[in-house]
């Protein structure tokens, strides 16, 4: 009778919470076979999961708002460019901020799900942008602009660094990125907008403990469904699409760079252009100042895109016919480089057409606005790496100050090691806090197995301790020596070649030590 009663209560819980669970006719038999000591046993495990899974829920949404860069604001559409609002009607003028938003800014989609549906409480249910935002007032011959710079991140296969690459069977890009830049003067607004976004093919990039895993494209997908998915949205939202693609041309990126020339070849689309420049290759030995070959390459496409401007009267005078796509691996250190002398061109224009430049005279002499420019620039690299990558941009230096230095090249280097660590051994619970979040997993309060509960292989554990212990005594044989060298040697070759022979174990079965996401499997999604 006592079982029947806990049955009944059962059902009705699971009928308001996951009915298609704990209706199922397995688990109810499972559940009736169980005597009253196995029955109280099986509750007491649910409920201990429960209560740890729950704390570590709420430690994954912490993570989450612990990160620098949500915005909102109760006024302004902040999800949507200048040329975007200019260009609606008057109905979407007269909507919520949150209905009108772009869904793809739009970060507190998920948590804001159950007021979508309650037009009356629209007013308390605003968007949250991510990513980074700074404005500033500024001076250039007597004349003040307000300058503003925007980066949107997608919450559209949003992720971390290795865990998510490439497109998904929507065509949306990981770690997808749009830059506005902006400027008020005397009435008169103009903008320039730039994206960002991971290789738009099938590929993949697991940790491993190797300081850079080998890439690797997916033989058996169709590349271009998805290819074409993407660039189509892209053209339908900004126009035509110039391409910037920075990775290698030799060595582990070479394939993903070759693919993505033969995707755009291929497509055969006159709305798309196609740029490869080999930003290390091209730049090696410090020469930063070869960049110029890009921007000159470019410069008269830069002209055709042109930028958005509105005169003070509201009549629109230029629209942006496009955009520069650009990218490399990560889209972050050498993307945002490049975004920062495209958007210093166009501002130059901008700004002369304005009357705030006189004619001949360069931003680049300015220098009060040069060093807020470039600042905002490097903080806007930095934002953006540590929401994806973790860590604080590479390359700064040279956005910061215009030249490549020593001191830059060590903070590289520094980022660098703590990128390796975080990518391999935190970023799967940055990963699944990110997915927990957006929505992407639903907590199931019945699931009788925990999703974080995956038991870990005896080697997880072994094999760092003999390794540790094989290195220590080959420390204690070197300082403490034997009777004779003969047998010093031969402890020291002993317990040497045990700790570098479990190392290898180690790093050959890297993918088992790594911090893996645990509640969306990645590898089924790629």
């Amino acid at each position: 009778m006592w079982k029947l009663v806990m049955m009944e209560q059962m059902m009705y819980l699971s009928s308001t919470v996951c009915p298609q669970k704990l209706r199922s006719q397995s688990r109810k038999i499972f559940l009736l076979q169980l005597s009253q000591d196995q029955y109280l046993v099986y509750w007491a495990q649910f409920i201990w999961w429960q209560l740890q899974d729950n704390k570590t829920f709420l430690a994954m949404i912490n993570h989450v708002l612990s990160v620098d860069g949500f915005y909102f604001s109760t006024t302004y559409d902040l999800t949507h460019t200048l040329q975007r609002l200019s260009n609606t009607s008057p109905e979407f003028q007269e909507m919520s901020l949150l209905e009108r938003a772009d869904q793809r800014f739009v970060w507190n989609g998920h948590l804001l799900r159950e007021l979508s549906a309650q037009p009356e409480v629209h007013r308390f249910a605003l968007p949250v942008l991510y990513g980074f935002i700074t404005m500033h007032s500024c001076s250039i011959n007597g004349k003040y602009f307000d300058w503003i710079l925007i980066s949107r991140r997608s919450c559209f296969r949003a992720g971390v660094r290795y865990y998510v690459r490439g497109i998904d069977s929507e065509g949306h890009a990981a770690n997808f990125v749009e830059t506005e830049q902006i400027v008020h003067y005397n009435g008169s607004r103009a903008s320039f907008v730039q994206t960002r976004g991971s290789i738009p093919l099938y590929w993949s990039q697991r940790p491993n403990l190797k300081y850079k895993p080998l890439p690797l494209i997916n033989k058996v997908a169709n590349h271009m469904d998805g290819f074409q998915r993407h660039f189509d949205s892209q053209i339908i939202i900004y126009g035509k699409q110039v391409i910037i693609n920075l990775v290698n041309q030799k060595g582990s990126e070479k394939p993903l760079e070759q693919a993505f020339a033969t995707m755009v070849s291929s497509l055969a689309n006159g709305m798309i252009r196609y740029i490869a420049f080999d930003f290390h290759k091209e730049c090696k030995n410090m020469r930063w100042d070869r960049l110029s070959i890009l921007l000159d390459q470019v410069a008269e496409m830069q002209d055709e895109l042109s930028y958005f401007l509105v005169d003070s009267d509201g009549k629109v005078v230029t629209n942006q016919e496009g955009v520069f796509r650009s990218n490399c691996m990560d889209c972050l250190d050498r993307t945002n480089v490049i975004q920062s002398l495209l958007a210093r061109r166009s501002l130059q224009a901008q700004l002369q057409r304005l009357g705030v430049l006189h004619v001949g005279q360069k931003l680049e002499e300015q220098d009060e606005f040069e060093k807020i420019y470039k600042n905002a620039w490097a903080d806007n690299a930095n934002a953006c790496a540590k929401q994806y990558a973790g860590t604080g941009a590479l390359k700064t230096d040279f956005t910061r100050t215009g030249k490549r230095t020593q001191l830059g090249l060590i903070m590289d280097g520094w980022n660098s090691l703590i990128r390796y660590y975080k990518n391999n051994f935190s970023d799967g619970f940055r990963q699944d806090s990110i997915d927990l979040f957006l929505g992407n997993y639903s907590v199931d309060e019945l699931e009788s197995h925990s999703p974080l509960s995956v038991p870990r292989d005896l080697k997880f554990l072994a094999l760092p301790i003999i390794m540790v212990v094989a290195f220590s005594m080959c420390i204690i044989c070197l300082l403490m020596a034997g009777d004779t060298w003969t047998e010093t040697l031969a402890y020291v070759l002993f317990w040497g070649v045990a700790s570098i022979g479990t190392f290898f174990i180690i790093l050959y079965n890297g993918k088992d030590f790594v911090d893996a996401p645990r509640l969306v499997q990645k590898e089924k999604i790629d």
